[in-house]
């Protein structure tokens, strides 16, 4: 299998927030932090914002997004 191209903790950021509000308004105030390498995985995100907008389904919108590009892309 090819090494994955890798992003920086910028790019990944800016793809995620990208992704993640897209046709999804409730999601317009969430900030997406990348995290380095832990547990087995070689990246994940969190997701913070203020008010009730940043609800589960975000949360669950952000780890499906993290899943797939992290398929794609390794931190760089």
């Amino acid at each position: 299998m090819p090494d994955k191209q890798r992003k920086t903790a910028s790019d990944l950021k800016l793809m995620i927030e990208e992704k993640l509000r897209a046709g999804h308004p409730d999601c317009e105030r969430a900030e997406v932090i990348i995290n380095p390498p832990a547990d087995g995985v070689s990246w994940s995100a969190a997701i913070f914002g203020q008010g009730p907008t940043i609800d589960q389904e975000c949360r669950k919108r952000m780890d499906e997004i993290v899943e797939r590009l992290r398929d794609e892309f390794d931190l760089a």
